[in-house]
């Protein structure tokens, strides 16, 4: 049996979600659905970051380099986002801020209810 994996099934839900989020938004045209794959992307990207640099370190002894990594992670996510908005506003014309803004807080919630399906999904798993 495999083990399962919650980053796999993060990157296939995200996935899904972001190809619903988009298939809806070309019902509002071309455009919309660029802006609402920007918007997830500006979310997705960095928190993929975050989540290979702040959890790198584990195990006994590894404390502060786990808080360290961690906090590091943290701050470059946040910068990156705040980058992938600057570059998206200055260079993407015409945008759909509309759109961008809803791709960005659907991921924000499907990452929400991501935690919360995962943390169930290991606490019921076999050791």
């Amino acid at each position: 049996m495999k083990k399962f994996s919650p980053f796999r099934y993060s990157l296939i839900v995200q996935a899904l979600v972001c190809l619903l989020g988009t298939l809806l938004a070309l019902l509002d045209g071309k455009e919309s659905a660029q802006a609402f794959i920007w918007g997830a992307l500006i979310f997705v990207l960095p928190n993929m970051y975050f989540t290979y640099y702040a959890f790198r370190y584990s195990g006994k002894g590894q404390g502060e380099w786990m808080y360290r990594s961690f906090m590091w992670g943290q701050t470059s996510k946040l910068w990156l986002s705040a980058l992938g908005f600057a570059l998206l506003f200055r260079f993407a014309q015409p945008l759909n801020v509309v759109a961008v803004f809803a791709g960005y807080i659907t991921m924000i919630i499907t990452q929400w209810w991501l935690a919360r399906k995962i943390a169930t999904l290991a606490a019921a798993e076999p050791n």
